[in-house]
């Protein structure tokens, strides 16, 4: 079978002889910087089953997401409910609150649906007992309880039982990826912290442990020092650097067994260390979740190619907005992990990651409107005339003399800051519909475009 990356091109993007010689042991590419047509991709995971690319969504309300009427939401539904890829839920997020900080998108600290919001009534551990917490601080979903007809549910047990409920979708969750191999991750992090010591570099700790948060859910950026033979958090002492790791394992323990948790999280320490983001994406890959039904095996070789599909704050819109993957001092980041981990572990192998821009589908209107879906047609032919790096350029002519004659649900799609709507209208289920020539446009005229839109409507 052809390697995907002969498949879309990408082989010389990716370093390919580099990552296979050890010589690079991370390379990120981001499709919306190349040439490549939706298509090509969409066909090349059509005709490999095993390949399917993780949408890493958050812990929270799925339900309108699912039906097709959640507006900036609405990628979600067409790469996850059409196939292209399955909804990895992280659920290191917070609660939306009064403050800035928490999940404005996914509104874990609620339930939504048809449009209508119920503010759900939260309780964390005070010290001595479950206490109703108000909206003014975000609060850790790990930790966090609501209150539902009275009584206490772990707030990730709630939303995975209303995600599980949900017909056509594959969820799986990220912390049951690491707890299946809880030694493996275990003993790589342990390796990790053990060099961060010997580096003496003080980011060298943040890329692992980037927060802590209190018993009261609560999360703050956190400081990890060397002390003699063990290590600190804050001004809590772990004796080694397993037990440090360990004690990181807890929390994502937390997310797969939540009751298991919450009868021990009076015995446990008052500050509990997070996992890193950076340490989060390297597992995406080395961790093989980019074929979520095959059991695990040794790795590919001679390096992993992970594809994956990330949204605003991953992906961006490049190269008008780029987001945090592909930046220089998170790909330092990246590699200064990677490249112990390939060094002494047989489980570890190079890493390729392909970015996949969800906010590609944003172009794709609903399939209750129409006139969005030949509107948007009329833009693709436009685009397809024209030089393709002038796709943000022909799309804001475009939208001047088109904006208003868009639907407000698309063009509300663009506003800046939105998520799941939540302002009490019932909408139509719908599925996301592909316009002619949405396939033939590549990556990086989808992202152009996007960025016109977000710019003009936004």
């Amino acid at each position: 079978m052809t390697h995907v990356l002969d498949t879309l091109g990408l082989r010389a993007a990716v370093e390919a002889d580099a990552l296979a010689a050890g010589a690079k042991t991370f390379v990120p590419v981001h499709t919306g910087t190349h040439d490549l047509p939706v298509g090509t991709l969409l066909d090349a995971l059509a005709d490999d089953p095993s390949l399917l690319p993780p949408r890493t969504g958050h812990l929270g309300n799925w339900e309108d997401i699912a039906a097709g009427r959640a507006g900036p939401m609405d990628f979600n539904t067409a790469i996850c409910g059409g196939g292209h890829g399955y909804p990895l839920i992280y659920g290191f997020t917070r609660t939306e609150a009064d403050t800035e900080g928490g999940d404005e998108a996914y509104q874990p600290g609620s339930l939504i649906d048809q449009g209508k919001r119920h503010v759900l009534p939260l309780h964390t551990w005070d010290g001595s007992r479950y206490a109703r917490r108000d909206r003014s601080t975000p609060l850790f979903c790990p930790l966090v309880q609501a209150e539902v007809d009275g009584r206490l549910v772990p707030l990730v047990d709630l939303h995975r039982q209303r995600m599980e409920a949900l017909p056509g979708y594959r969820f799986r969750h990220w912390a049951t990826a690491l707890t299946d191999r809880a030694d493996l991750v275990t003993d790589m992090l342990t390796l990790l912290l053990e060099q961060a010591a010997a580096q003496g570099r003080n980011q060298a700790f943040a890329e692992l442990i980037s927060q802590a948060v209190r018993a009261d859910g609560e999360v703050a950026r956190c400081r990890v020092r060397p002390e003699g033979p063990g290590y600190l958090l804050e001004d809590q002492y772990y004796p080694s650097a397993r037990a440090l790791a360990e004690a990181v394992m807890v929390t994502v323990h937390a997310l797969v067994d939540p009751a298991a948790f919450f009868a021990r999280l009076p015995g446990l320490p008052p500050l509990l260390p997070v996992m890193s983001l950076q340490l989060t994406n390297v597992l995406f890959a080395l961790l093989d979740m980019h074929h979520p039904d095959a059991p695990p095996g040794p790795p590919e070789q001679p390096f992993v190619t992970h594809l994956h599909w990330g949204a605003r704050a991953m992906a961006g819109c490049p190269p008008r907005r780029h987001g945090y993957l592909t930046r220089r001092s998170t790909v330092r980041s990246l590699r200064a992990i990677t490249d112990p981990l390939v060094e002494h572990f047989e489980a570890a192998r190079p890493v390729a990651f392909v970015l996949l821009p969800a906010q590609t589908f944003m172009l794709c209107p609903p399939s209750t409107s129409p006139r969005d879906v030949d509107l948007m047609a009329g833009l693709f032919a436009r685009l397809a005339a024209a030089d393709p790096a002038d796709a943000h350029d022909t799309t804001l002519r475009w939208l001047d003399g088109h904006a208003e004659l868009l639907s407000p649900y698309l063009r509300g799609r663009f506003a800046g800051g939105s998520g799941v709507p939540a302002d009490g209208t019932v909408r139509e289920p719908a599925v996301p519909v592909e316009p002619d020539g949405f396939r033939t446009l590549t990556f990086r005229q989808a992202c152009g475009a996007v960025a016109a839109f977000e710019e003009v409507l936004g």
